[in-house]
């Protein structure tokens, strides 16, 4: 049951923009996998530009099972597979064009051998079986479709097709784009069970001088009426933003909420890491990075460190923003083990960081005050409980104050873990947190935007046995979810 549900003081009403519930959801998820997978894999682009057939695309052990399991292993909640890039070739067997992996010569082979060859219901069959979630990357400019990207090499065969992209061409790329987003969102498994979507990817990237207005609307309205928990990613929304930037990284101050939508003038990087303060609408950012230097697998590429990658966490998910890391299958249709190892590492980082809590629901909390004095409902030992849905909270008209916490006796201490309980929206923009040294409270946070989840780590560690979580600004009575400390007890 939901703090303040039952009897007793009534909860604090919503502040603002609030997440719904497939946003909440989506929040916790923080940290999951990018699979950028097609015809750039085996022929060492990016982009797409050469527009090859569909025989180019040849993994020789495709496993979709070893990606799902590398993931589940490292800690990851979820994957989003390119199922259409910029080049435009198809992933799944769509009825909206012939370039398709289906017409190549790998999937012939497999389907010939009774096998399936779509790879977007492989990877989501994948997905459910490891207990992760699955997204779909869709991207909206299509190079195959666009008339000024060259495709020679297409002339005169069954994939020179029509070029519709653009609001001047004779075709209309929307419909077109909302036919494979329909089949996407309405996919099923190979036992006929639906595949439930956690996000699906709109890119805004683009390379070519063709204007094309896209039709945001329409496309929002496909996703919500198919997958109503799938989270709707864009540039700037509508369910969540873009960070910025591509290096998994945001900066210290971050808004969940921005005040302009997909169809308004685009915002830079600065302002999208930063967000909007008390914006129109709920979309927080999602910061998207590689484990290697492209998207795309290349052999002379190596992946990133595991403290770099670590160094990324605590720049994204530290600062309440979730990190997307692509992790490329290579052209066998493998993650290679250069990069599992990596992420192995990374887990080992991670969880060696994050798991020396130290606060337990037993230990003694107080207060500056408690909203109505009902300690069951709002009071601060709720902040160490381990429930999502529990919070210390104060009466209203009351924007600042702080929780005391009692250690058990003195601790080696070098990092804090913070939450604000977002059901209720993003109130805080300022906080600090104390550590009792030699008789007195000595600040060693100061921060500001709250948020989601807050990972502040100090520079040295401090011998101390009582800790102080302050608010010390918020646009409307503050709500705290859960605190943690990190360090070791003294022997």
């Amino acid at each position: 049951m939901l703090a303040g549900s039952g009897s007793g003081q009534a909860p604090p009403a919503p502040y603002l923009r609030t997440p719904v519930q497939r946003q909440q959801d989506w929040h916790r998820m923080e940290y999951y996998a990018f699979l950028h997978f097609g015809p750039n894999t085996f022929t060492d682009e990016e982009w797409g530009r050469s527009q090859s057939p569909p025989d180019v695309f040849a993994p020789a052990t495709l496993d979709t099972d070893q990606w799902a399991k590398s993931f589940a292993d490292a800690g990851m909640t979820g994957m989003i597979l390119t199922a259409k890039h910029h080049d435009g070739m198809a992933l799944w067997d769509t009825n909206t064009t012939t370039y398709k992996i289906g017409n190549g010569a790998w999937a012939k082979n497999r389907t010939a051998h009774g096998l399936d060859a779509d790879v977007v219901r492989m990877a989501a069959g994948s997905a459910k079986k490891y207990g992760i979630k699955f997204g779909v990357y869709l991207s909206p400019w299509d190079i195959h479709r666009d008339p000024a990207m060259p495709k020679p090499g297409l002339a005169g065969t069954i994939y020179d097709e029509p070029q519709i992209f653009g609001d001047s061409t004779p075709g209309d790329y929307n419909e077109f784009y909302s036919r494979q987003l329909t089949e996407l969102v309405t996919l099923k498994l190979a036992d006929g069970s639906p595949i439930d979507l956690f996000e699906v990817w709109l890119d805004g990237a683009s390379g070519s001088t063709t204007v094309q207005t896209f039709n945001w609307t329409d496309f929002r309205d496909i996703i919500r009426t198919h997958q109503p928990n799938a989270i709707m990613w864009g540039h700037q929304g509508v369910d969540a933003r873009w960070v910025g930037n591509e290096d998994g990284v945001t900066v210290p101050t971050n808004w969940h909420t921005i005040s302009r939508t997909q169809d308004e003038t685009r915002y830079e990087g600065d302002q999208l890491q930063t967000g909007v303060r008390d914006g129109l609408y709920w979309a927080p950012s999602e910061a998207d990075a590689r484990i290697r230097d492209g998207w795309f697998f290349h052999a002379s590429e190596s992946p990133k460190t595991a403290s770099a990658l670590m160094s990324m966490y605590m720049q994204s998910v530290g600062r309440s923003v979730s990190l997307l890391l692509d992790v490329p299958p290579d052209t066998s249709g493998l993650i290679v083990k250069q990069d599992v190892d990596k992420l192995m590492e990374f887990k080992s980082l991670r969880d060696a960081f994050l798991g020396r809590t130290l606060l337990t629901p037993d230990l003694p909390a107080t207060a500056s005050g408690v909203r109505g004095g009902n300690n069951a409902l709002y009071g601060p030992c709720n902040v160490i409980d381990g429930n999502y849905d529990t919070y210390w909270t104060l009466d209203d008209g009351k924007t600042t104050g702080y929780i005391e916490i009692d250690l058990g006796g003195v601790r080696s201490v070098d990092a804090f873990v913070s939450q604000e309980h977002i059901a209720l929206g993003q109130r805080i923009g300022g906080y600090a947190i104390d550590v009792f040294v030699k008789g007195a409270y000595r600040a060693v946070v100061n921060g500001t935007s709250l948020g989601y989840k807050r990972i502040d780590k100090l520079a040295n560690v401090v011998e101390t046995s009582r800790i102080r979580f302050r608010v010390t600004q918020a646009n409307a009575v503050p709500a705290i979810n859960s605190l943690q400390v990190l360090g070791i007890k003294k022997s």
